[in-house]
């Protein structure tokens, strides 16, 4: 009986080191981008542009948005990767782009989403912006986006590194009502004295995106993606009916 208790251990952990999320299920997940990406459970999203597009391009370790002249926000979710008190961590790369930015998004559900955007080429470049998407404004036709930080529309920072082929690390805490958010693991204090608070979700499921302005094409290079404090659902369990369009894989 040990024996067989020893040879299921170490099934268990060869499926671990072979698997493309490389983490405790129930401590968060660490993103690969091998050839099974597709198969663990990520759903492509268009919030603006043709639904249709084929915005996504699988790479050796790393994924790549490749957005169009006009705008488009594209992203990549994972309903079966959910958590409440969570932290996404992404590193992109801007390998040519006129006008864009990326982002990080945490408790992602039918209702909206808190995201983390900062944008690296165009007139903006240099600044980042911590959003809530709002399905139901959306369902009044209305701007579902709003910042989370009244008064300023975004703000402008050194830490951002700009140009071709330079990387940036985005990294955002969603714990409770609070929002810390990080670029190139230094803490960004938009609201002095506090952290960004928002209390309309409590959780969901996590993700990341890029988006192009009307200025030009857009290529954003994905090279890691990481979580901690989620768990990792079977496949369909954690399913969302989202009230904007989901591509066709």
């Amino acid at each position: 009986m040990k024996q067989f208790g020893k040879s299921v251990f170490g099934l268990i952990i060869l499926i671990l080191l072979f698997a493309g999320f490389t983490a405790v299920s129930a401590q968060g997940t660490e993103e690969t981008f091998d050839t099974e990406f597709w198969d663990r459970g990520w759903e492509k999203y268009t919030i603006a542009g043709n639904p249709q597009g084929l915005y996504y391009n699988l790479g050796k370790k790393r994924l790549s948005f490749n957005l169009p002249v006009y705008e488009t926000y594209a992203f990549l979710i994972n309903p079966e990767i959910t958590g409440e008190d969570v932290t996404v961590e992404a590193t992109f790369e801007n390998i040519r782009s006129a006008s864009a930015s990326y982002s990080v998004v945490c408790r992602f559900t039918e209702d909206g989403w808190y995201e983390f955007r900062t944008t690296v080429a165009g007139k903006e470049a240099g600044s980042y912006k911590v959003l809530k998407y709002d399905s139901y404004l959306k369902e009044q036709n209305k701007a579902p986006y709003t910042v989370l930080h009244p008064g300023m529309d975004r703000y402008n920072t050194y830490d951002i590194n700009l140009g071709m082929n330079k990387k940036n690390t985005l990294k955002m805490i969603c714990e409770g009502e609070t929002i810390r958010i990080f670029i190139n693991d230094k803490e960004q204090t938009p609201v002095k004295f506090a952290y960004l608070s928002d209390s309309d979700f409590s959780a969901g499921a996590v993700g990341f995106g890029a988006q192009s302005y009307g200025d030009g094409i857009v290529d954003i290079d994905v090279l890691k993606f990481s979580t901690t404090g989620t768990q990792v659902s079977e496949p369909g369990e954690n399913g969302f009916l989202f009230p904007f369009i989901k591509n066709n894989k």
